[in-house]
């Protein structure tokens, strides 16, 4: 029987293609592959009741020794969740998951040129809401801590897998316990279409008022470094002072 499952929940727009391609090269690893179904990379099986085994899902029925492997940025995405991270614990294998966090104005900056370039817009308050929601990733990790996932979650920052992509798969490899093996394949994925910024300054502020609690949160948490480094970002350009992380005792 195969070992596990690995799923990349997102986020989207930071590198989840990219990533998934970097993985999928490993010889200990399966990719979702279902003709006719959605793609080969995001199933969003999780997203509601299927009557269809997991297992299915996926290449030679994921033969003895293997990894399977898929990424659905939909997992992590608020205002889809209705179960989701229930169903991904309830597996009988065990499952590591993998979440990329791109700086969250950046991040709703490249998902608006994302959906800008093929001719999808939101009406407003509602692309506020949505755009902004799939950056409170402190929110997001909190859903899948309380399915139990708080030893099995690997937080990693886009910055590093745009950096140092080998290095960013092997990180992945050494979490789920796979032999370290280097992809030969390190293109980037689905990279921005259109150059310049799509948001406007007055835009940023009003995004970040409403994700700035969150950021503020998982800096708080001592989980991901990076989050101190958006808040000083941020609240450097809006004139606010970042809170500071107290050291522990």
């Amino acid at each position: 029987m195969h070992v596990g499952h690995i799923i990349i929940i997102g986020a989207m727009k930071a590198g989840t293609t990219t990533l998934h391609n970097l993985l999928s090269q490993h010889s200990q690893i399966v990719m979702s592959h279902v003709n006719g179904y959605k793609s080969m990379k995001e199933l969003d099986y999780f997203l509601e009741d299927r009557g269809r085994s997991y297992d299915r899902f996926f290449r030679k029925g994921a033969p003895e020794g293997v990894w399977t492997l898929e990424a659905s940025p939909s997992y992590s995405k608020n205002y889809l969740e209705n179960g989701c991270a229930e169903r991904i614990a309830a597996l009988k294998k065990q499952t590591k998951l993998v979440y990329i966090l791109r700086d969250p104005i950046d991040r709703i900056d490249s998902h608006l040129s994302h959906n800008g370039s093929r001719g999808r817009t939101l009406p407003e308050p509602r692309a506020l809401r949505i755009y902004s929601d799939t950056s409170r990733y402190w929110s997001h990790i909190q859903r899948f801590d309380a399915a139990g996932f708080s030893d099995s979650l690997l937080l990693l920052d886009f910055d590093d897998l745009c950096q140092d992509p080998v290095g960013t798969a092997r990180k992945v490899q050494a979490f789920v316990g796979l032999e370290l093996e280097d992809p030969a394949d390190v293109r980037i994925h689905n990279s921005r279409r259109t150059a310049g910024r799509v948001l406007t300054k007055g835009q940023e502020r009003s995004y970040w008022a409403r994700v700035r609690p969150d950021v503020e949160a998982l800096a708080a948490s001592g989980r991901f470094p990076a989050a101190q480094k958006w808040l000083d970002t941020w609240s450097a350009k809006f004139s606010r002072p970042s809170p500071r992380r107290r050291p522990a005792e």
